[in-house]
């Protein structure tokens, strides 16, 4: 599942718990008041048009490369403060191995992949 726009750290944790999860690993990622060594006031993160692909061809590599039932990734869109939710993973699996290396993977390929255009003011 892919989610853009505003979302609850929390709620996303709430929709993995089902049947057969052993493990439930996220991610969560924060606007950080410096960047480069500069000092960032707030963040504008504007969707691509090609941003819903990107974000369902990871998921696509997620679910073929690691033993997961099923994954949420995030990204906020809009003006950030410092301290904000802006992107996220959230990975239920059998084994928590799984988990860990399936969370880790998606973080690196939206980071690697840049769905959002992001701008650091």
């Amino acid at each position: 599942m892919m989610v853009i726009g505003k979302e609850n750290e929390m709620e996303m944790i709430k929709r993995m718990k089902k049947e057969k999860v052993g493990s439930i690993v996220s991610y969560f990622g924060y606007v950080r008041d410096f960047s480069n060594g500069k000092r960032v006031e707030y963040m504008i993160c504007r969707e691509k048009e090609d941003t819903e692909k990107i974000m369902k061809k990871i998921e696509s590599e997620i679910k073929e490369k690691f033993d997961v039932l099923d994954v949420i990734l995030y990204h906020s869109v809009g003006t950030l403060k410092v301290g904000e939710f802006i992107a996220g993973v959230v990975v239920s699996s059998v084994h928590r191995e799984d988990g860990f290396n399936a969370c880790k993977y998606g973080i690196d390929r939206i980071k690697a992949l840049e769905p959002v255009r992001r701008e650091e003011i």
